[in-house]
């Protein structure tokens, strides 16, 4: 009888360890779009609007900045801080960039991400955000 209790013990635990390691590797997977309005096309070209910066907001500095930030992006979503047309901010230290987004579910886990507009922070002059407005940096 002690051997049979030491055997389903051991088996309860080599079940509760394979339990562990299954929800331990479960990914949820997130699809993203990232499409710019006509008024953050504009607003890349910083040099025009006389705002005394030499570097224009290149396309592919927009799309590095995106990806910096999907896996917070991503935990909003889940945890229900972003829904479907939600506007929310990302600044990037770094890059001295600051966008402003807007969520769109396509369907399931694809996301449309739309660039609404995009701002080259500095520490004197950084965007200006809306009351509650979700922000993210790095």
């Amino acid at each position: 009888m002690n051997m049979g209790l030491r055997k389903i013990i051991q088996e309860q635990l080599l079940l509760e360890k394979r339990i562990s390691q299954i929800s331990s590797t479960i990914d949820v997977t997130f699809g993203f779009d990232v499409i710019k309005t006509k008024h953050a096309e504009k607003r890349k070209d910083v040099t025009k609007r006389g705002l005394g910066h030499e570097r224009m907001i290149s396309n592919a500095e927009m799309k590095e900045v995106v990806s910096n930030f999907k896996k917070e992006i991503a935990k909003g979503i889940v945890e229900g801080d972003i829904q479907s047309e939600t506007n929310f901010v990302i600044k990037d230290n770094k890059f001295g960039l600051a966008m402003v987004l807007v969520a769109e579910q396509v369907q399931g886990n694809y996301w449309k991400l739309i660039i609404k507009t995009v701002f080259r922070e500095t520490p004197e002059n950084p965007l200006r955000v809306g009351h509650n407005q979700i922000v993210y940096s790095k």
